[in-house]
């Protein structure tokens, strides 16, 4: 009896507290919407830059050579002065051919390297620095990339654009190269548009911060001798952007340099790149994290902390439908009339936001057929968030992810 009147109360309590991040993701996306009409208002014919920042690219490469030859191509062919941007590929323990590789394209330098103490991206990342500064290859801004990737041919314009307005830290808009591959690439579609351009582009006309998604990261070479990079973990750009805001940084969302990345067609080649993706290793707690965001924002009255941990504490998305669905349930079960009413609302909400990615972007049709799949892709996420993200067998290292040229 004493169960029977506490469920309710502690239903309502539950969908409150999961009221107040779907709250926040439908004002980012309100934020999203309002911001890319402004952007196309704005619009004008494009004029030369007053000026052409020196970029370095650098693509750490770990038995990429299926796939690396397409991104070297795509980047000699950007609409930038050639003598202003220079290649750099960092094989870093490889296996396979792809130093030989990447030595065969014109004007692309080469950096090999072997350590299996202290190997994966982030190493590799601050290794090619060190070695670039000791040869005295200096260069106003360095750009990372991921070797599956492509950009678009104005890809460094846009961020010269950004760098001569003052920005220095900064991050494309990273989306999905085969999203019509499979159902599962087309899911992955719909997650990454969410998180990596309706999420930023809302969060950045509020005035808080973009993320850093790790491939498409533009940093001046002046920021980084101020931050050097020296995060290492599975999630080492996210962490890094993390320890940036609480220093009072804020980082430049740039929604017209886009980036492409092949994605794994299935589960099973999903598992190690959604691993790392929702791996929280790499020293502090998040809960640590967001205290010292929390503290630091209200000591300096900082909306941009502030926002950063609202987007810290914010659920993943599988978490907050799986909770809407359950209330509901329950609320059903127990004819609790509040407690339905509620949780159709919170549906409701979740809907308008994953419906923002569609209104922005318009995708293929396959896009759309793939929401048919979306069920047993939420439980798939659920179990990598609370079974093999928490396994140190699955994130004690990095592992590449498994993909194939499609």
């Amino acid at each position: 009896m004493i169960m029977l009147r506490i469920l309710p109360w502690l239903l309502l309590t539950a969908e409150s507290l999961l009221a107040l991040p779907i709250l926040y993701l439908c004002l980012v996306a309100a934020a999203a919407i309002f911001s890319q009409h402004m952007r196309k208002l704005a619009q004008t014919g494009a004029e030369p830059p007053a000026s052409y920042a020196d970029f370095a690219i650098l693509i750490p490469a770990h038995d990429e050579e299926i796939l690396l030859g397409t991104l070297l191509a795509n980047l000699s062919a950007l609409t930038y002065p050639r003598e202003r941007y220079t290649v750099y590929v960092v094989a870093d323990n490889c296996s396979d051919a792809t130093a030989e590789l990447a030595r065969k394209s014109e004007q692309v330098h080469v950096y090999e390297r072997f350590d299996q103490a202290k190997h994966g991206k982030g190493y590799a990342l601050q290794w090619l620095m060190q070695e670039l500064e000791a040869d005295h290859r200096i260069h106003d801004a360095y750009v990372i990339l991921d070797a599956d990737s492509i950009v678009c041919p104005t890809f460094l314009l846009s961020m010269n654009r950004e760098l001569l307005h003052g920005a220095q830290v900064m991050q494309a808009c990273y989306s999905v190269l085969n999203a019509t591959a499979s159902p599962g690439s087309a899911l992955r579609w719909i997650a990454l548009t969410l998180v990596n351009y309706v999420r930023p582009l809302g969060r950045t006309a509020l005035g808080g911060s973009s993320t850093l998604n790790g491939n498409g990261m533009c940093l001046s070479r002046d920021f980084l001798q101020r931050y050097p990079w020296q995060s290492f973990s599975l999630a080492e750009d996210y962490h890094y952007y993390l320890s940036l805001v609480e220093r009072g940084e804020r980082v430049q969302y740039v929604p017209d340099a886009v980036v492409r990345a092949q994605m794994p067609t299935t589960f099973a080649r999903m598992r190690t790149q959604d691993i790392r993706w929702e791996s929280s290793s790499g020293g502090r707690s998040l809960s640590v994290v967001a205290f010292c965001l929390l503290k630091s924002g209200v000591r300096h009255w900082d909306f941009v902390r502030i926002e950063a941990l609202a987007e810290l504490i914010t659920p993943p998305l599988s978490i907050l439908v799986a909770g809407c669905l359950l209330t509901f349930v329950l609320s059903l079960l127990i004819w609790l009339w509040p407690g339905l009413l509620l949780s159709m609302l919170l549906v409701a909400g979740l809907l308008a936001y994953i419906g923002s990615a569609f209104y922005l972007m318009h995708p293929p049709r396959q896009v759309y057929m793939a929401l048919f799949y979306a069920p047993s892709f939420m439980f798939w996420k659920l179990w990598v968030y609370f079974v093999l993200s928490r396994s140190k067998k699955h994130t004690s290292e990095w592992v590449r992810t498994s993909r194939a040229l499609e």
